[in-house]
Order: C-alpha cells, then structure tokens, then sequence
C-alpha cells in the first residue's frame, strides 16, 4: 500500500509569535504534491503538517500511528514491505482499533520495546519522523530512497520531505544521511552500517552460480514487494538491462502494467523499448521530445529536482516529461524505475579505469553513500512533482547488502577471449530468463540513451560567453561550476530557492559527467 507523504514538523525551543507560525505554515505548502490530503497534529511543542493520499477506508490517517497512552506519535513516507510480520511480533491482535493503524503502531510498540534499533528490522524504503513525548526524532533508511531534511536555530527546529519548504528561512539546510536518526534537541546517531564484510569482500570465494541466483531470487522478491494489490502500476522501460529487467519481472505480476520510453527521434532507447514490448505484448506508450519541450521544463524540472547538478538535471528532464504524461494518462499511480544497477554492479563507463578491484569495490561503496543526494534525489523528487509514487526495486537494502558482498570481479568481469563486460553478474542471473539481445545490450545513460543527453548542452554552450563562465563560475570557495550549462541551471536555482552557502556545500553533485 502506498504511504506516500510529505512531512513538515517542527520543535519550538521557546515560544514563537502568530506572525511566524503562519508563515511556516505557509512554508509546508510548498511540498503539497506529496499528498492530496493535510493532516495536522498540534502537542506544544511541537507540531506535524503531514500532506498524503486519502484513505478512503478508513477515518484515520495512512501515514501516522499513535500510542496516545504513552503519547507516541510516528509518520512514514515510503514503503516498509514487512509491516505484516513486525505487527505479528509486537502488537497484540486486538491492541488497535483501526487495522490499518496496526501496521505502523508495530514500529511504536518496537521503538517501547528496544528503541531506534526497530529501524533495523525495518525493510523497505523510507523516512520518517518519531515523537516520543519528550523529543522529535527524524529518520531514514540505510540507502535513502526517501528524502528528510532539517534545519534550526535558537528559536526552532524543522523537518521536511523537500528542500524547497525550508529554503524561504535562510538557514543552513542539512539532508538527513542515510542509516541515521536526528534529534531535534542535539545528537545525531547512525543506527545502521554496513556489516564488515562489505568493506573486504571475499576475492577467494569464486563461485558466480551462487551469487547469480541468489541475486536473482533477490530482485524478483523486491519487485514483488513493490507491487502491492489494488494500485495502479506503470514503469520506465529505457530498453536497457535495468529496466528491462524490472518491466520483465512486473509483467507477471501485474495485470495492466504499462510501461513508457521517453526519447528525441534520435533514441536508441525507442527501438531496444519497442522490440522488447512487441515481443511481451505490453502496453507500451513512446514520448518522443524535442529541445524546445526540454527548454520549456528546465525551470520546473529544477524546482522540483532541488539542484544545479548538470548531469542529474540532464536525466531528470525526459522524466520530468514523461512523468508528466503518466500523470495525464493515468492520474496518481506506481512507477517502477531500473535505477540501482549502474551504483551496485558497476554499469558507468567511468569504473572500467578502476583496474584494482579493491579500488572498485571503493567507488561503488563512494557512489551508493552520495546516491541519496544524486540518482535518488531525482527518483523521488521528479515523479512526486506529479504526485507519483516512484519506486526503485534494485536500491532494496537486501539487494545492496547482497551486492556488496559480491566480489567485484564479477560486476566488471574481464576476460581475453569475452572482452569487458560491465554488470556482469547481474546479466548472468537473468541470461536465461530474458532474450540475449536484452541481457546484453551496452548501457545507455537515461539522457543519452533518449537522445537527450548533448541537446541542452549544445544549445546552452551558444548562449552563454565564455567571459560570463569566468566572471561566475566561482560560486564560493569550496565548489567552482564546471561548465556553461551548469551556470545556466545554477542561474535558475539561485533564482528558485535563494539558498545560503551552507546549504549549497549540503547538495550532492555528481562526480563524473562528460562536459
């Protein structure tokens, strides 16, 4: 069941006059989209502004739970997949009044029990924030697939689901780290790393059968998990090995799946997308796009996505666009998305300089820690701009802790008679279940493999001089613009959010992108 939300809470440190608190009120309207309903939750000191979808079942809210004895209140955004079994383990049958509260009162019952530990039994993909009667607590999973931010001074502290509700307050804007709580009255605590084993992968255990059914067993659990009875579900089939793999899995599981492929008459994306769906017989919808729809959706595009990164605005465009017509299409749905495999099993292009597997192993540790400010940031922020849920199966934490227990000769596997093959492992596990030309086929970035990549780049390299990058490309001194078309996002973002210094040191920026 879908617990999409946007939350906006805060702890007053001391009391705070009407003027201001209208005005953060004001402030939580600007992550609306993350839900078609308001609910607000008054307890001095605090107070919780929570946007979801409407529960038309039941008179309570679908995203929050209470222990009004012991005045414990929590809201979840995202998906946690074993709610079932942590309520069969710690809430009595007939302790709730309303079924559909049971489930998250589960987490309450865990958190009296053994404490933040409980996020540890949690599966899925989520934030969320915790009141204990005494503290506001803010929380995310282990990889991060749902956003959670915070900021403070002498007077207040805040949450919120999106940048852009507590930019107006001209504070220093920090995300949330994955696997980590925040208390509104100080400490941060991590709650989850990665065992041991992920750092010092066993290089000796060769046996790639295993690994590839296990991985197999392992995504096809996750997508199942993802696609809950009752919702509308639609995918992204890029015609690449990710989402093909995730659209080949859903087919089977979901009745009325359809599936889209955004791209300019140039894609390559277009052909492996059709020939893929004409052979399955999947309902399949081509948006094809020109520069001048992607010109007309960079503002919007970077209000929603929330940052000036070139290469994360180059790929969020086309899904901005395609996301648009799946809302038209189909109203507030279900996106499944093949992002996760280039992170886990080393799909960039970039990582085949990485000859030391121990190096590799090393970057791929460095992308999955920046990926909840990068490839997740857009997974999130663009579809929920049409108040479509996106879900990523393959940054499932089961799938990432199995993926780095993977020996990285088996993601980036060379060999004198084969070559290079990039996502090796992965391909080896579904070689057998999907046609050759599919499992095979070379990776194509979401820009690039839509046509898309270079056209904004292009145009933007004519528009700007090169006497206006050297007079503004120094935004402060820690982070210079690396190209024309990063000034020219960087232009509108200043203009959209006006953030402080601080918060622009908070963003993620992609490493590695061609300029």
């Amino acid at each position: 069941m879908s617990r999409i939300a946007g939350i906006f809470a805060f702890y007053k440190k001391k009391k705070l006059d009407e003027h201001f608190l209208y005005k953060l009120r004001k402030y939580a309207l600007k992550i609306k989209h993350r839900g078609n309903s308001r609910y607000i939750h008054e307890d001095d000191p605090i107070e919780i502004i929570v946007y979801q979808k409407k529960n038309n079942k039941s008179k309570l809210p679908l995203n929050l739970a209470f222990d009004n004895k012991n005045n414990i209140m929590i809201v979840i955004d995202g998906q946690i997949h074993n709610l079932n079994e942590l309520s069969a383990k710690y809430v009595e049958q007939d302790n709730c009044a309303e079924k559909n509260e049971k489930d998250l009162v589960s987490i309450i019952k865990g958190y009296k029990k053994c404490g933040l530990n409980i996020l540890n039994e949690l599966i899925g993909s989520f934030s969320g924030i915790l009141y204990d009667g005494k503290d506001l607590i803010g929380f995310k999973d282990p990889i991060g697939g749902k956003p959670l931010y915070f900021c403070e001074n002498e007077d207040i502290f805040i949450f919120a689901s999106e940048l852009k509700a507590l930019t107006p307050l001209h504070l220093k804007v920090n995300p949330i780290d994955p696997g980590s709580v925040k208390y509104a009255l100080g400490k941060i605590n991590n709650y989850y790393t990665f065992p041991d084993y992920i750092k010092k992968p066993n290089l000796f255990n060769l046996d790639s059968k295993h690994y590839a059914e296990k991985l197999k067993q392992t995504v096809k659990l996750s997508v199942k998990d993802n696609v809950a009875k009752g919702e509308k579900i639609c995918g992204l089939l890029s015609g690449g090995l990710d989402s093909t793999i995730i659209t080949h899995i859903a087919k089977d599981l979901v009745e009325d799946l359809n599936v889209y492929t955004v791209g300019t008459k140039a894609s390559k994306d277009v052909t492996f997308a059709k020939k893929y769906t004409n052979l399955f017989d999947i309902a399949h919808t081509i948006l094809d796009i020109s520069l001048e729809d992607m010109l007309e959706s960079l503002p919007k595009v970077i209000y929603a996505l929330e940052t000036f990164d070139a290469a994360l605005i180059r790929s969020s465009v086309p899904m901005f666009l395609v996301s648009n017509k799946i809302k038209q299409d189909h109203g507030e749905c279900i996106l499944l998305t093949g992002e996760g495999g280039d992170e886990l099993f080393g799909g960039y292009s970039y990582l085949l300089d990485y000859y030391s597997y121990d190096a590799l192993n090393q970057e791929l540790i460095n992308l999955l820690e920046i990926e909840h400010k990068t490839g997740l940031q857009r997974v999130d922020r663009i579809p929920y701009f049409f108040s479509i849920e996106a879900r990523a199966p393959l940054f499932d934490r089961r799938i990432v802790e199995l993926a780095l227990e993977i020996p990285s000769q088996f993601k980036i596997l060379r060999k004198k008679k084969w070559g290079i093959a990039k996502k090796w492992i992965l391909r080896k596990a579904f070689e057998d279940e999907m046609p050759s030309e599919f499992i095979w086929r070379k990776k194509q970035k979401f820009s690039n493999g839509a046509g898309s990549e270079f056209l904004l780049r292009d145009h933007i390299n004519r528009i700007i001089t090169d006497s206006e990058f050297k007079d503004e490309k120094h935004i402060n001194s820690i982070f210079t613009l690396r190209s024309k078309e990063e000034l020219y996002y960087w232009r509108i973002f200043k203009s959209l959010f006006n953030p402080t210094l601080e918060t622009v040191s908070e963003l993620g920026i992609t490493s590695t992108y061609d300029i």
